[in-house]
């Protein structure tokens, strides 16, 4: 039986996606493994269940994509973010801090534990996604408002599989890994940085604040300052 990393390969993807997640689970290191694949990069939603780690997003080889609260203007206009109550982030358990968070401060991990989410994007149902489905779905078919981390997710999949595009049409080598790249790029003010709101009761663990934290990660994209900063890099 093929795993879902070799079907990949075979089939030329350079991002998945995985709008799904369980519970962490002592013997997850050992699963790791999974989502190292030459050419690809793997992206997971975080959660919808408010403070707390599922895996795989918590795999320090998988992007894990948190979730927010968009606001905008009777024309569609960005205006603000905050933290999704939804958005499920934190520590994990078992995964220890991976280099590419080092350079991040992470409030309260004394234990340089493997931070979750990486990134954000909108989420909230209450502010959610139109989106269209022929097939009848418990019933129900035609336009639906859709959300959760699990929207998230593909999003910040197809922003890397544009930058990947580009950067195969200037001769350069996709981007395939860990998360490493976007928080390089956070170093160029590629993110909309998420300071407010929370996740739950539980202090700094569970609120947004500036920087690095466990309920947005690095923030939002800011895709014209993003793809640009994913394409230049060496």
């Amino acid at each position: 039986m093929l795993r879902a990393v070799d079907v990949a390969v075979q089939n030329g993807a350079t991002v998945v996606s995985m709008s799904w997640g369980a519970p962490e689970f002592a013997n997850e290191l050992s699963n790791d493994n999974h989502f190292l694949a030459p050419g690809v990069m793997f992206v997971a939603a975080a959660g919808n269940s408010g403070a707390g780690t599922l895996y795989p997003s918590a795999s320090p080889n998988v992007v894990a994509v948190g979730g927010t609260t968009l606001s905008i203007d009777s024309q569609g206009n960005y205006l603000s973010e905050s933290a999704w109550s939804g958005s499920s982030g934190g520590q994990s358990k078992y995964e220890t801090e991976p280099a590419y968070q080092i350079n991040f401060p992470i409030p309260n991990d004394p234990e340089l534990r493997r931070g979750v989410p990486d990134v954000a994007y909108a989420a909230d149902f209450e502010t959610g996604f139109a989106a269209y489905d022929s097939f009848p779905v418990f019933g129900f078919s035609g336009w639906f408002e859709l959300g959760g981390t699990s929207a998230g997710a593909p999003q910040w999949a197809a922003l890397i599989a544009i930058a990947n595009s580009s950067r195969l049409a200037k001769g350069k080598a996709q981007l395939t890994g860990d998360p490493t790249p976007l928080y390089d790029a956070a170093k160029e003010g590629t993110y909309h940085d998420i300071t407010s709101g929370s996740n739950g009761t539980c202090g700094s663990l569970c609120t947004a604040m500036a920087g690095y934290d466990y309920v947005t990660g690095l923030g939002t994209p800011q895709a014209n300052r993003l793809i640009p900063a994913l394409v230049n890099r060496p």
